[in-house]
């Protein structure tokens, strides 16, 4: 083969290699619409609120500190992505996937988390005021002092989540599992958890209550809440 051949040759072979990573920077240029693909892009404290995200992909992605208020993520993919600080107030997640990600102090007040999957994220310090959470795998993560207070919580698995010094102050629980969850000094004050499932004396014991938190048939009162002073 001649030199010119073999020159001819080693330049298809450049950018042949070259294409697919000059797609792969174009993507995270892509402007915001559904079913775009942003995995592991840096978007970082950018103003995405308001947006339709449905069917989009951001595994991996970084969205720390960014505004996502108002915004549709129906059948979304945020696999391991980073949420931490982001703002998703009054946002819709539904049939979403968030297994594994990142929410460290994100917020999340009003949001709809409908048949998703968040199991072995990590949210601790998250706001999901009066968030509207139904069918959802919460297993496995990481949400201590999250706050849920108003949240109105409807088949949602907590399996062997670290719920530790949470507050479901107020809120509305229904059909939420909590077996194996670590409830040390959560909040259920004036809480009814008559209708959850598999949360067992000890996890009361260790939890905090009042005079109006209402206990599962064969729980009881314990002689003192951890948190009474």
């Amino acid at each position: 083969m001649s030199r010119k051949l073999i020159n001819y040759a080693v330049l298809a072979i450049i950018v042949a290699l070259a294409l697919p990573l000059q797609s792969a920077y174009a993507e995270c240029d892509d402007k915001r619409s559904p079913g775009m693909d942003w995995s592991g892009c840096k978007k970082t404290n950018k103003m995405l609120d308001e947006s339709d995200f449905s069917g989009s992909r951001f595994d991996d992605a970084n969205l720390s500190q960014s505004l996502l208020d108002k915004s549709n993520f129906t059948n979304a993919s945020l696999v391991k992505a980073d949420l931490t600080r982001a703002s998703a107030t009054r946002s819709r997640f539904v049939n979403a996937d968030l297994t594994k990600a990142l929410g460290y102090r994100a917020t999340f007040d009003g949001a709809k988390l409908l048949n998703s999957n968040l199991t072995k994220s990590e949210f601790s310090r998250a706001s999901f005021r009066n968030a509207e959470i139904v069918d959802t795998d919460w297993s496995k993560s990481e949400l201590g002092r999250v706050d849920f207070s108003d949240a109105s919580l409807r088949d949602v698995n907590f399996y062997h989540s670290n719920l530790s010094r949470a507050s479901f102050i107020d809120a509305r629980l229904d059909g939420v599992d909590f077996n194996g969850a670590y409830t040390y000094l959560t909040h259920f004050e004036g809480v009814d958890l008559s209708k959850t499932t598999n949360l067992s004396q000890y996890q009361i014991n260790i939890s905090c209550g009042d005079l109006n938190t209402r206990l599962p048939q064969g729980r009881w009162v314990p002689d003192k809440w951890p948190c009474e002073e």
